[in-house]
């Protein structure tokens, strides 16, 4: 029989086997699978020396993927942070009314609720050609004369896929910097401002050290949503026009389920995981650098 002691000391680790086990099952299983999908041949099921591994390190499609989804992140994270920041700031500072701050909050959360497929619908709409409230607009305004393409030019393509990810994580940007800026003491702000400093100078030295942390937080956790964005893309473009949106996503879907070459495809995504493991690595080590530096300066 155990002692009391050393049964109190042994039932934390045995209450972890059932959740350790189920994240195996969900998270190593299916990469091991992957690899061994990948290191066959998908129509005879032979072992091809990890012929379609190396096939995927020369595939111009590939590539040309990593290249689109690459613009795609650095555009929409971009314009979120900055945005939202803005938002946050303005709002923040000059409306003083609950109840419009109510309006806001309500306002901001819509596009957070909207499933993904759906805002696509609603964009797609927007964007046709012959009856989209986008080209109405533009054409009553006297912007333009003709039609535009939305969804079949490469720059107006792109425009269009970043433009849904920008309205319906926005306000999660918002939200987050909102809240830290809460956190900032209220009579620190009106001691800069007694002292005679600008909205700037208030922002850079006063509320900056307190949003920091949650900057670096929010390039993360908004990098790994649109890293793997797949669809509203799908619903708008499919990964046209050409392969001008063909990200990873959409281009290991086409191979699976398309082609109809489930091997190929477990092979790129197992570069995609790399290549995914590699930046988070490395926005983890700016992440914990940062925790650093504020833990030395309380």
């Amino acid at each position: 029989m155990l002692s009391r002691k050393t049964a109190d000391r042994i039932l934390p680790y045995l209450l972890l086997i059932p959740p350790l086990l189920f994240l195996l099952s969900m998270l190593v299983y299916p990469l091991l699978f992957s690899v061994q999908m990948g290191a066959t041949n998908y129509k005879t099921g032979a072992w091809n020396d990890f012929h379609n591994f190396t096939r995927a390190g020369e595939d111009p499609l590939l590539l040309d993927s990593l290249k689109q989804i690459a613009v795609y992140v650095f555009v929409a994270v971009t314009v979120e942070f900055f945005l939202g920041l803005g938002l946050a700031l303005v709002i923040s500072r000059f409306i003083r009314s609950t109840f419009l701050k109510a309006v806001f909050y309500f306002l901001f959360l819509m596009p957070l609720v909207t499933p993904p497929v759906a805002a696509g619908v609603i964009f797609r709409l927007m964007y046709t050609p012959s009856y989209g409230v986008i080209n109405y607009l533009l054409q009553s305004a006297g912007l333009i004369q003709d039609e535009i393409l939305w969804l079949s030019r490469p720059v107006t393509a792109m425009f269009a896929v970043i433009s849904v990810d920008v309205w319906q994580w926005t306000p999660f940007v918002f939200f987050v910097f909102f809240a830290g800026l809460q956190a900032v003491p209220k009579d620190t702000i009106e001691a800069a401002s007694v002292d005679g400093a600008s909205g700037w100078g208030i922002f850079r030295f006063v509320e900056l050290p307190y949003l920091r942390p949650l900057m670096l937080l929010v390039i993360i956790l908004r990098f790994a949503d649109t890293f793997q964005v797949f669809d509203h893309v799908m619903v708008l473009t499919q990964g046209g026009p050409g392969t001008v949106t063909q990200f990873l996503s959409v281009y290991i879907y086409k191979l699976g389920f398309k082609y109809l070459n489930l091997n190929y495809a477990a092979a790129v995504s197992i570069y995609v995981i790399v290549v995914a493991v590699i930046i988070f690595y490395g926005l983890n080590r700016l992440l914990r650098a940062e925790e650093v530096g504020d833990t030395h300066e309380a």
